[in-house]
């Protein structure tokens, strides 16, 4: 049950992120990516970076992933972004789909939010439809004309909400301006604190988190709306593979193309790499003379298979992709995305879906070490 729910999610943010990839659109990668307040564009925008600037206006969705992340023009579509801080100023007219380290989105929203992160806060003036919040601590100013759900640490409830409140967290508080006008559902270690001014119209129900034998709370549902580890590595692995995928694009089709062209060859590669590297530093390691070289081999090995992660969606999308277009091997962000949620998916499923990421993985690993012989070879 517990992998079907992480199935659930993932699933869910495929399904929420991948239509906007029919449409044309234009990109924007870089160290640091903007979009100036002086452009427009009447199509989608896709914008990946180290710390990525979006000013200008978007006449349809935009998709921006990066390491800060700061969105201060109005978009008439939907928003998605993922980032270690993301800000969002300015209007959305659409959904708002946002995962991340701290949010703070001070625009209005007239879609829906859907939003995952450390700190998040909500302080615009309105969202026009549902809102569906995990955090470690939420605080929500913004009036919800829909229904909330809302998972996390610390939550802090201060505006206006329509519907139903659905709450699972370790401390809910509800502010002077909170007017929950449906019923108020919810789970905590403790009962709500309503501050003078706060209240709730409609029917409350409470449902005590008991705390174990060692005094820790059982979270068994405080995040059931969202597996918060699986959320992180999700977006982790999203941002780590579009920035490497969009803006080193010139390797990551070499890449794909000699880990399709011989797949077999690069497995071989790939799996000698893995076993022999290990054991050679660690024989290294119990020779004084050879104990730098051993540590360094360590570390070359670490190094190897964190990118060799990263990659391997790249290769995963690619190779899928040409399945289902019949055409050539691309990389580009749909490829990216598609790559990153089989990736997630395969990892759900016992022994052969970790076969096939391993498998995956040397083969990627074999590509990214044939692509260094060959730039050695020319250096001779």
């Amino acid at each position: 049950m517990k992998n079907f729910n992480k199935a659930l999610v993932v699933l869910a943010l495929f399904l929420l992120v991948f239509p906007g990839a029919l449409f044309a659109a234009e990109f924007r990668a870089g160290e640091q990516s903007s979009f100036t307040s002086q452009e427009k564009t009447e199509g989608n925008l896709y914008m990946a970076g180290g710390t990525v600037i979006s000013a200008g206006s978007i006449e349809k969705d935009l998709l921006v992933a990066g390491g800060t992340a700061l969105i201060s023009g109005p978009v008439a579509g939907d928003l998605f972004a993922v980032g270690g801080n993301v800000t969002v100023s300015s209007q959305i007219l659409g959904d708002v789909r946002i995962g991340g380290g701290t949010i703070i989105i001070t625009g209005d929203i007239a879609g829906d939010a859907v939003i995952g992160g450390g700190q998040i806060t909500l302080s615009g003036k309105s969202v026009g439809g549902d809102v569906a919040i995990a955090g470690g601590t939420v605080r929500v100013d913004s009036e919800v004309k829909g229904k909330a759900k809302i998972a996390g640490g610390k939550i802090y409830i201060n505006a206006p909400i329509d519907g139903n409140v659905d709450i699972k967290a370790e401390n809910l508080t509800l502010g002077p301006n909170a007017n929950i006008k449906g019923n108020l559902k919810y789970e905590a270690t403790k009962p709500v604190t309503i501050e003078e001014g706060g209240k709730v119209s409609g029917e409350t129900s409470f449902t005590e988190i008991k705390r174990n034998k060692g005094g820790r709370k059982d979270t068994n549902g405080v995040f059931g709306f969202f597996d918060f580890a699986l959320l992180t590595k999700f977006v982790t692995l999203l941002v780590s593979s579009l920035v490497i995928g969009l803006i080193f694009t010139k390797y990551s089709k070499e890449l794909v193309e000699k880990a399709t062209a011989n797949p077999l060859k690069e497995l071989g590669r790939g799996i000698v790499t893995l076993i022999v590297l290990p054991i050679l530093s660690i024989i290294l390691l119990v020779t004084i003379i050879g104990i730098p070289f051993g540590i360094i081999g360590l570390l070359s090995f670490i190094i190897l298979f964190v990118f060799a992660s990263i990659l391997t969606p790249l290769f995963l999308g690619s190779l899928v992709y040409r399945w289902i277009s019949k055409s050539e091997y691309i990389v580009n962000w749909k490829t990216i995305l598609l790559g990153v949620v089989i990736y997630m998916l395969l990892g759900l499923i016992p022994f052969m879906g970790w076969i096939i990421i391993c498998v995956s993985a040397a083969i990627t690993l074999g590509a990214m070490l044939n692509i260094k012989w060959q730039v050695a070879k020319e250096w001779k």
